[in-house]
């Protein structure tokens, strides 16, 4: 329904989303209508060299295995339920990560009455996902090795040119060793418009969020209480030519302990498919920026907080950087080798927005500036490929290099990062 054209993975379908595997296919014949059975098996490997853009490297394989259960005892009501077993291999990070490694747990279970989709309102209560958009502020990242869920509650509203869907929950926090339950005293809200009507050819969606949680420091202040709002507008359609677009525009305001939150963030992306229908190649120039905080020790906060992304292939596939204190420009080449293999190419550039703040990875500082250190983060070269090899059955393989740029470089991290990964995903 949006027509985006940055992000990579979404150039080419998924095929399979609505296909059944085997297991889904032999639960149908033995099973009830009403109860059906399906998952999904991917292994990645993931071999990265100057890790924090130091000398030092890594290697390893990434597991994740997922099997789905739906029940609709009646056409209004629908109990789902996902369990998932994550695990990594061969790292030498110890103990691995919870973003790679979470053993088997109940990730996704929630009771749905009414049709999400056909209905004009339906409401889901439990643990869930939520993903808007781009997924640029709130996502449950499909390319993460454990994702991400909620515990709480989602109403969606149709009329006729309208969806409106209302939440609010907690944000569930994994555990390595036990079940995950929802982040003390991390709550989140939030409504999420979507307009298909009201400009020809695009659709438009308005937002606001609502975060809020516990113990959160501030510049000048004793920890407190973290209050912000997020009200944004996402915009993307067609335009004449063969040509695309694509905007976001997000102001974020609030308190963090007790001091004033005054950030923001845009993204832009235009795009021209050539009249080639074999191969449909398409070019895009893409540019991002959010806000910065100008002086960490004023008691003002202006880096803006990314919230709850899909952050792959937003600022490169090497996922170094993120929508904090930062300016990107990217522009690339997306190119159907054969219908069912998909070329896509980039180039990137970073810089600090704000040279007073410092680099920032997954919405925290990561790397302080002294504000002399240069702005120029640095470049990257991107490559991946997409092979849909059957039904069920996708391939990635993606390469991405980035040189370092003055403000790494004055600030002793200038080694090259290499990102390399190969995956598979098999539904079942």
């Amino acid at each position: 329904m949006i027509w985006l054209a940055a992000a990579f993975p979404a150039a080419l379908a998924q095929p399979g989303g609505q296909s059944q595997g085997l297991l889904a296919r032999y639960a149908g014949a033995e099973l009830p209508a009403w109860l059906r059975v399906g998952g999904e098996e991917r292994v990645r490997l993931e071999a990265l060299g100057g890790v924090g853009f130091t000398p030092s490297s890594n290697a390893y394989l990434l597991q994740r295995f997922r099997l789905n259960m739906d029940a609709t005892p009646l056409p209004w009501l629908r109990f789902s339920f996902q369990a998932q077993d994550s695990r990594v291999f061969l790292t030498n990070v110890s103990p691995a990560p919870s973003s790679q490694n979470n053993p088997l747990d109940l990730r996704l279970g929630f009771v749905q009455v009414g049709d999400a989709e056909a209905g004009w309102i339906s409401v889901r209560g439990g643990r869930q996902s939520l993903s808007f958009g781009e997924g640029r502020l709130v996502a449950d990242p499909n390319w993460s090795n454990v994702g991400r869920t909620l515990d709480g509650v989602r109403v969606t509203v149709h009329h006729r040119g309208l969806r409106l869907d209302v939440f609010s929950g907690a944000s569930d926090r994994i555990s390595t060793d036990g079940f995950d339950l929802p982040a003390p005293g991390q709550h989140f809200h939030g409504v999420n418009g979507i307009l298909d009507r009201l400009v020809p050819n695009a659709v438009v969606e308005p937002y606001v969020f609502w975060r809020l949680e516990h113990d959160i420091r501030g510049e000048k202040t004793a920890p407190g209480h973290l209050d912000t709002k997020t009200a944004g507008v996402r915009w993307a359609g067609k335009l004449p030519a063969r040509m695309d677009y694509s905007l976001e525009l997000a102001l974020q305001r609030g308190r963090q302990a007790g001091e004033p939150v005054n950030a923001w963030a845009g993204h832009w992306v235009i795009g021209h498919t050539l009249p080639e229908p074999r191969h449909r190649p398409r070019f895009y120039a893409e540019f991002n920026r959010a806000s910065g905080d100008s002086d960490p020790r004023d008691g003002m906060h202006g880096a803006f907080d990314p919230l709850f992304p899909s952050a792959h292939d937003k600022f490169g596939i090497a996922d170094q950087f993120t929508w904090t204190n930062s300016i990107h420009a990217r522009t690339g080449l997306q190119y159907r080798l054969r219908p069912d293999l998909m070329l896509g190419s980039a180039y990137n550039s970073f810089w600090l927005a704000d040279r007073r703040d410092g680099l920032y990875s997954g919405g925290k500082l990561w790397l302080a500036s002294n504000g002399l250190q240069g702005a120029h983060i640095g470049q990257e070269l991107d490559v991946q490929l997409q092979w849909n090899a059957t039904r069920l059955t996708v391939v990635d393989l993606g390469f991405g290099h980035i040189f370092p740029g003055a403000f790494l470089r004055h600030a002793q991290r200038g080694s090259a990062y290499d990102c390399f990964f190969l995956g598979i995903t098999q539904k079942f």
